[in-house]
């Protein structure tokens, strides 16, 4: 009963401390932008955006709005994420094959506006291909097909959110849901792996960061493919299967270690972009080896979640290479790196891939 107490009055605090975002515009850092105290920090994030585009749209013409702080946490700036030197790798290779090209393009799924716009190349690439190529086309589904989709697969079929977590755990989870405005009551009737994923959304969210500014979906709004022209690597059931029908015990494993990582997930995001944005493959690998964790239960779900993934992704995309066409393929920059990432093994295949650097066009390569 003591412990009940204890835990309530814990969640009762932590429900009524004031969360403020600060954003600044990025033609005009030296003016703040604050929330003002609000319930939690995505509410917060939201306000404090939403005050620095109010002006910007009448006084500012160049330039975003972006955060710089949540509860007092500095958040990294675009332009101190962004590359600062001339000639860097990019995310992306041009793979040949007699009459068939493809580019091979890394991307990150959520990222902010002011990170853009993406080095020329990217576009380059785009516009010099036919097909263009998701891991899931996400415009063959109707929004509330995705949305439909999403329940069935993540729903439990048997006790409740709160009866499938260890006590700790579950403590742990509805002060978190506090902190970033997630409900956890609206989620009993789901897995593990539904929270998981809601509460990894929320708090890019709080640093301002929209899956509307991800590359795969930049891309996918350009609008200039006909639906014959788009083409996916997997299907949406298959993603959900490998997320949502993991077992129990490693969905509680994948919950447990985000939220160990919540307090770090400022400095751990900042250091994946700035890792993506300046090509730094060895820190990329880093940083994903240790958001895998110590777990064998997460490692195992983690090698699932890449590199089994990378070697039939990678099977499709030596397919394309064996047509006359030309090809844009986006996949999670994850899956292009190291020993068993896709260009490793479509090099071990026979197509060496040329990567492109940030100096050059994409018909160039360094010596």
């Amino acid at each position: 009963m003591l412990r009940l107490t204890s835990l309530l009055l814990a969640l009762m605090a932590a429900n009524l401390q004031a969360h403020v975002s600060v954003a600044h515009h990025t033609s005009d850092p030296s003016t703040l932008y604050s929330s003002g105290t609000q319930p939690n920090r995505v509410v917060a994030a939201q306000s404090a955006l939403s005050k620095c585009q109010r002006i910007a749209i009448t006084q500012l013409t160049n330039g975003v709005c972006e955060l710089i702080s949540m509860d007092g946490i500095p958040i990294a700036t675009a332009q101190q994420l962004l590359a600062q030197k001339d000639a860097t790798p990019l995310y992306l290779w041009r793979f040949q094959n007699g009459e068939a090209t493809v580019y091979l393009a890394g991307t990150v799924h959520i990222l902010k506006e002011s990170l853009y716009p993406l080095p020329q190349q990217y576009e380059d690439a785009y516009r010099a291909t036919e097909k263009l190529v998701f891991e899931v086309d996400l415009s063959r589904y109707h929004p509330a097909e995705v949305q439909q989709k999403t329940l069935e697969y993540a729903k439990l079929s048997e006790r409740s959110l709160r009866q499938s977590l260890p006590e700790d755990t579950y403590s742990r989870l509805v002060q978190a849901g506090m902190l970033y405005g997630m409900p956890i009551g609206q989620l009993q009737a789901f897995k593990p792996m539904l929270a998981f994923q809601q509460l990894g959304v929320l708090g890019l969210t709080a640093m301002g960061y929209d899956p509307a500014f991800g590359v795969d979906h930049y891309f996918g709004q350009l609008g200039q493919r006909q639906p014959e022209q788009i083409l996916q690597l997997e299907t949406l059931d298959l993603q959900f299967k490998l997320l949502f029908n993991q077992p129990l015990n490693v969905q509680v494993a994948v919950l447990e270690q985000a939220l160990d990582e919540l307090d770090d997930l400022q400095a751990t995001t900042s250091d994946l972009i700035r890792a993506y944005f300046n090509g730094d493959d060895v820190a990329l690998s880093a940083l994903l080896k240790s958001q895998a964790g110590d777990n064998p239960l997460t490692k195992a779900f983690n090698q699932q979640l890449i590199d089994q993934r990378n070697r039939n992704m990678t099977k499709k995309v030596r397919g394309y290479l064996q047509t006359s066409d030309s090809y844009l393929v986006l996949v999670g920059a994850a899956h292009l790196i190291g020993p068993q990432g896709m260009v490793a093994l479509l090099s071990k295949a026979g197509f060496t891939g040329v990567r492109i650097h940030s100096d050059q066009t994409i018909h160039e390569s360094h010596p």
